[in-house]
């Protein structure tokens, strides 16, 4: 699926920033950032193989 945002100058430059630092592109890096966004309000569960906890 591809969306379009509207995002202001600080987010379009926080994107840019997390991008440059993650060393992905600016697309990738905005669906890292939704996903982590997502994982951590508990909207998406991780797949059991994405899980390297070995407790």
């Amino acid at each position: 699926m591809k969306i379009t945002l509207t995002l202001s100058t600080m987010e379009r430059i926080a994107l840019r920033r997390f991008a440059h630092e993650t060393g992905e592109e600016l697309e990738d890096a905005a669906h890292i950032g939704l996903r982590e966004f997502l994982i951590g309000i508990g909207m998406l569960e991780l797949p059991e193989s994405d899980n390297d906890n070995d407790e």
